[in-house]
C-alpha cells in the first residue's frame, strides 16, 4: 500500500480539522503537518520536504493558495479550497488536483482523493520500470527491481537473488540499500535487504520470502514492526 504524505494549508484551524478528519477515512493518507501561515508553507516546501499531495485554501494572507502553487516546485500535487467560487477558473488553469468550495462534504471530499490516487496510478504506469544492470564477465544483463527477491551480503560481494537466478556484484549492502530505499526495500539483517511488498509472513524471528526463510536481527527488529503495524488491517 502506497503512503501518501499531506500537509494542509488554511489560516482557519476549523478548516484544517474538517480536512484532517475527512482523511483519516483513508488509511494511505499521512497528515504530516498543518500551517496556517503560507509563508512557513512555502518554505516547508522549499526545504525539500517529500510531500505527495497539499490541501491548501486559496485566500491566505501573504501568499495565496495560487501563488504557492505558482512558486512551489516538485512532485507535490495540490488541492484548492475556498470558501470562494470564484476562484474555480484560476486554480484550474494550474493544473491542480482539484477544487473544492467549502464547507467541503466527505462525499466530494471522497472525489478529489480518487483523482489524485487515479493520476498517481497513471503518471507511474507511464514511467519505466526501475532496472540496473549487473555485469558478468563481458556480458551485462538487466535485472528488474520488481524481481529481486532478496539481496544477500557475502563478505565483500552481494548476492542478489531473482526466483532461481543470482547474480553477484562487488558492492556493500550499505550501498545498495541506499540504492534500493526508493523503491521500499529494507535492510532486515547484518547480511539480508529485502523488498517489504514481497513478504508473505514474519513469525517473529524470520520473515519469508516466495517460501525462502530469511532471518530478522536484533537491532532491525523494531523498523520492521513499525512498517508491518502501519499497514495491518
Amino acid at each position: 500500500m502506497n503512503l501518501y504524505k499531506t500537509i494542509i494549508i488554511d489560516d482557519e484551524h476549523l478548516a484544517i480539522d474538517v480536512i484532517t478528519h475527512h482523511l483519516t477515512k483513508f488509511a494511505n493518507f499521512e497528515v504530516v503537518k498543518t500551517f496556517t501561515d503560507s509563508i512557513e508553507a512555502f518554505n516547508y516546501l522549499k526545504e525539500g520536504h517529500q510531500i505527495d499531495i497539499a490541501f491548501t485554501d486559496i485566500a491566505m494572507p501573504e501568499i495565496s493558495g495560487i501563488e504557492l502553487v505558482n512558486l512551489s516546485k516538485g512532485n507535490v500535487r495540490f488541492v484548492m479550497t475556498t470558501s470562494y467560487s470564484e476562484y474555480a477558473v484560476a486554480s484550474f488553469d494550474l493544473e491542480v488536483i482539484d477544487y473544492l468550495l467549502k464547507p467541503i462534504s466527505f462525499q466530494r471530499f471522497a472525489k478529489a482523493i480518487h483523482r489524485f490516487e487515479n493520476l498517481t496510478v497513471k503518471h507511474r504506469e507511464k514511467q519505466l520500470e526501475p532496472s540496473f544492470f549487473i555485469k558478468e564477465g563481458d556480458e551485462f544483463i538487466k535485472i528488474l527491481v520488481k524481481d529481486i527477491d532478496y539481496i544477500e551480503g557475502l563478505k565483500d560481494y552481494a548476492k542478489i537473488v531473482t526466483g532461481n537466478n543470482y547474480g553477484l556484484v562487488l558492492r556493500t549492502l550499505k550501498s545498495i540499500e541506499v540504492l534500493l530505499n526508493p523503491y521500499e526495500f529494507m535492510r532486515i539483517h547484518k547480511s539480508y535487504i529485502v523488498p517489504l511488498a514481497k513478504i508473505s509472513h514474519y513469525n517473529g524471528k524470520c520473515v519469508f520470502i516466495n517460501n525462502v526463510e530469511i532471518p530478522v536481527g536484533a537491532n532491525y527488529r523494531e523498523a520492521l514492526m513499525v512498517y508491518l503495524n502501519k499497514n495491518k488491517l
